[in-house]
């Protein structure tokens, strides 16, 4: 029997496909909200058994979560290859249109293709191809206003989409990952399924209208940044697909684009409701 279902993320739609009695899994909650019928970008198939790839060279390691592997114009992704209950292989056609799960252990009883980082995988190489790139955020849609809030693990991303959403004011489309694509020549943040502490998740989008780079601090002020330390900041705080050239290229010319036509600037914020208040007086400003 072949379970399917559909979600959407960010514009690109991924059917997933069971197959070999790997039937037994449901939705987790994060990715509810992304379930839809539109129309499909990738397959995603999963399947029992362990592909030749997998004993393929390894061209970039990020271990003990992931290693990549190549052969010819094919790639695979090892997961948790050191856990033998939960290990999964990602492999990847190279126009990422069709991919395939695999779960190397017959005897698991833990098939699940939204653990870890599988479907985040999936998109940084599918994005990659001059569709967009996933960052380090949360976003925030304050009636149709996107402001994108960038910062690594511990900078209060989590701690300001609180702060948000108590003040009442707006949507927080993430407070952890979101992702940035452009369109009709404007530049746009999708919410994702990979929320942070706060566990916001949405499939909502907005038009960028503002960019902050969080700084903790014991007042509200913000800084300008120029073009070149806004590019490495986001550099610091993004997923581009290190393993591949092209895809670096790529994302340096977006986000250089990106820091010319949206405006960014550093924040640095006292943790409590002072800085909502404080952040809606700069847009209105603006």
């Amino acid at each position: 029997m072949t379970k399917r279902i559909t979600i959407e993320i960010a514009g690109v739609g991924i059917a997933i496909e069971s197959e070999g009695g790997l039937d037994e899994w449901d939705v987790e909650a994060a990715y509810r909200p992304f379930v839809c019928d539109c129309q499909v970008d990738i397959h995603l198939r999963m399947l029992p058994g362990n592909p030749t790839i997998a004993s393929s060279p390894k061209v970039f390691d990020s271990r003990p979560v992931w290693t990549l592997h190549r052969q010819g114009d094919t790639i695979a992704f090892k997961i948790f290859d050191h856990l033998n209950d939960q290990k999964r292989i990602l492999g990847l056609d190279s126009d990422i249109r069709t991919a395939k799960l695999y779960f190397p252990n017959p005897a698991s009883d833990f098939i699940n293709p939204f653990y870890g980082p599988t479907i985040e995988l999936l998109l940084i190489q599918y994005l990659a191809q001059e569709q967009g790139m996933i960052v380090h955020a949360s976003g925030i849609d304050d009636g149709d206003q996107g402001l994108l809030f960038v910062g690594e693990s511990g900078a209060g991303k989590s701690t300001l989409s609180n702060l948000w959403y108590q003040d009442g004011g707006g949507a927080v489309l993430s407070d952890d990952r979101i992702i940035l694509r452009k369109k009709d020549g404007e530049y746009w943040m999708y919410g994702t399924p990979w929320h942070g502490e706060a566990r916001f998740v949405s499939p909502r989008s907005a038009k960028l209208l503002q960019i902050y780079f969080l700084q903790h601090d014991q007042t509200n002020e913000v800084r300008p940044m120029n073009r070149a330390d806004t590019v490495v900041e986001f550099l610091k705080a993004s997923f581009p697909p290190f393993w591949d050239a092209s895809g670096v290229e790529f994302a340096m010319a977006f986000l250089s684009n990106l820091a010319e036509a949206v405006p960014c600037q550093a924040l640095l914020f006292k943790p409590d409701q002072s800085v909502v208040n404080f952040i809606k007086e700069q847009v209105n400003k603006a």
